[in-house]
């Protein structure tokens, strides 16, 4: 077997972290190594499980790497409780100690202006969902409502073919409608966050909510910041629910979405 560095995450090495536990194997254990002004949260492991013919068959069985995948994010989101963290993504695994502290040394620059510029922040996922048949129906009867007097002049078969028309043509306008919710939305989202990432949007088979998802994004917000986001998204909320529309906000997370690419 062979061992190699799993790289967790990254953080100011002052104040030094204090980090305890075990890797993702569940064996080897968390250690810190100091880097120029960077901490790197580091543990051995097995390099075959991530380099070689049978690495491929782990990555994808959802029951060996669920486990993992889990343990990597609570050694996260414990260095982020202590300091401004740069997360890094799971399975990151270096051949040796060295090479995993080259690439840091060369970038401490970058490194220490993201700490800075993300110390007292969090990120905070925000999610848009639409009950799209209330909002068809609610749209469908303002449109019969505008036309009721046109409507009442008709035969009874150009007037069954115009509420056709009119109906579908209620699909675009809920499209249009969803695209203004949008820009409304990052307005709000703006006006209490200092970054912004779309995200992609999930089914309903990932959500497991009966509402369509229509908005998702990834916010930087100031500490100081959250009870006024929290407030615009319940005023938001409440302004729109009879429309069928509702924000929700889950939180906080390691900036994943703002993180430098190394």
């Amino acid at each position: 077997m062979s061992l190699g560095i799993y790289l967790f995450c990254l953080t100011p090495a002052v104040p030094r972290p204090e980090i305890a536990g075990t890797g993702i194997d569940g064996e080897h254990p968390l250690f810190i190594e100091v880097i120029g002004e960077v901490a790197a949260v580091l543990a051995e492991v097995n390099i075959e499980d991530f380099a070689g013919p049978e690495a491929q068959e782990k990555m994808e069985d959802l029951k060996w790497v669920a486990p993992r995948a889990l343990r990597h994010e609570e050694v996260v989101l414990s260095t982020m409780e202590q300091g401004p963290v740069l997360p890094v993504r799971f399975g990151t695994v270096f051949s040796s100690l060295a090479a995993a502290a080259e690439p840091l040394r060369q970038r401490q620059d970058v490194l220490m202006k993201f700490f800075q510029d993300t110390i007292d922040k969090k990120e905070w996922t925000l999610k848009g969902y639409v009950d799209r048949p209330q909002a068809r129906a609610r749209m469908t009867a303002a449109r019969l409502a505008a036309e009721k007097e046109q409507l009442a002049g008709l035969s009874p078969g150009k007037r069954y073919f115009l509420e056709q028309k009119i109906k579908g043509a209620v699909d675009k306008d809920v499209a249009i409608w969803l695209k203004e919710m949008e820009r409304d939305i990052l307005r709000v989202a703006r006006d209490a966050s200092v970054g912004f990432s779309q995200c992609r949007l999930q089914s309903r088979d990932v959500t497991g909510r009966d509402e369509e998802m229509f908005f998702h994004g990834a916010l930087l917000v100031p500490d100081a910041s959250m009870a006024d986001l929290q407030r615009l998204l319940s005023d938001w909320n409440v302004a729109h629910h009879d429309a069928g529309l509702l924000l929700e906000l889950s939180g906080p997370w390691p900036p994943y979405h703002f993180a430098p690419v190394l």
